[in-house]
């Protein structure tokens, strides 16, 4: 029994020892394509190189089997492993909070986050970033550009245990001259046909067409766009300008509606003073509703 406590008090002491030995891997990802994003539902899928690597030997001393916490590895499609370096290139499936605010403009940070399972001590796999993340040379994004990457290791804590977490982070953007010309030149378009009312002689069922169908067609348009989102609880800068060119339209159809009725009771004089009047306006109704939306709220 002496021997038994006596072994015990000898081997805490080491176990503690080794419990709080800390070993250390770097970890990379290098991106290689990026796959559909689902802005709907805020998911998207990334191809790249997740590599692990060690001062000890990764053979005799396996590296600790990881979590990528923010989504799902779909295929692993090859791997290379040496004493020093395990590589993998995988296809997974990820989700991170995206904000549209900016919207056609924005931008969009896709993360790939991982951790340690849990079985493995705290102590015993620390993480630091690898030298080779970033983005491999034959990397294909369609449709976006890469504006920035990010990588770094933050601190997980889950009750009193404390883990290390890998983050990389890539920020994509649509082209910002083809967002305006599939986005903002529509409007611009719809709301020019509108203005044509203000010059075309006495002729109000015309006018009214003029008035009424280009309203029409920016509410479908503005259907359409938003259908590429999810329910938000915010405006988006497209949704500010929809806002603008719905108040400039109605009053191009009050302005048709001023004009039929005092060219019928008040004569030609009054028509076109109420159309110079309502075109007038035009520019303080958009500087008035820019501050306020864009600056105001």
């Amino acid at each position: 029994m002496k021997f038994l406590i006596l072994l015990v008090f000898v081997m805490l002491p080491i176990s503690l020892a080794y419990a709080q030995e800390s070993q250390e891997y770097q970890i990379g990802i290098s991106l290689v394509n990026i796959g559909e994003i689902d802005k709907k539902i805020g998911t998207y899928e990334m191809d790249f190189w997740y590599s692990i690597s060690s001062d000890a030997d990764l053979i005799a001393n396996p590296p600790p089997q990881v979590d990528f916490i923010n989504g799902r590895i779909l295929e692993t499609r090859s791997e290379f492993a040496n004493p020093q370096i395990i590589e993998k290139r995988m296809l997974g499936k990820f989700s991170s909070e995206m904000d549209f605010s900016d919207f056609p403009f924005e931008k969009i940070p896709l993360q790939i986050k991982i951790e340690p399972l849990p079985q493995w001590p705290t102590q015993k796999a620390t993480f630091t970033v690898h030298e080779a993340s970033g983005i491999d040379q034959s990397a294909t994004v369609p449709g976006w550009k890469i504006i920035d990457s990010n990588f770094q290791v933050l601190e997980s804590k889950y009750g009193q245990n404390t883990y290390s977490q890998f983050v990389a982070e890539y920020t994509i953007q649509r082209d910002i001259l083809g967002s305006f010309l599939k986005t903002i030149f529509p409007i611009l378009i719809i709301l020019g046909i509108s203005f044509v009312a203000y010059i075309i002689p006495k002729n109000y069922g015309i006018v009214a067409d003029l008035s009424v169908l280009p309203l029409l067609a920016l509410i479908f348009f503005h259907i359409s766009v938003l259908d590429q989102l999810p329910p938000l609880g915010y405006m988006t800068i497209f949704d500010k300008l929809m806002i603008i060119a719905y108040v400039l339209i109605l009053n191009n159809v009050i302005a048709v509606g001023r004009q039929a009725r005092a060219d019928e009771f008040s004569g030609k004089d009054r028509a076109w003073h109420l159309n110079n009047f309502h075109l007038k306006i035009t520019p303080i109704i958009i500087a008035a509703l820019s501050v306020i939306l864009f600056f105001a709220l």
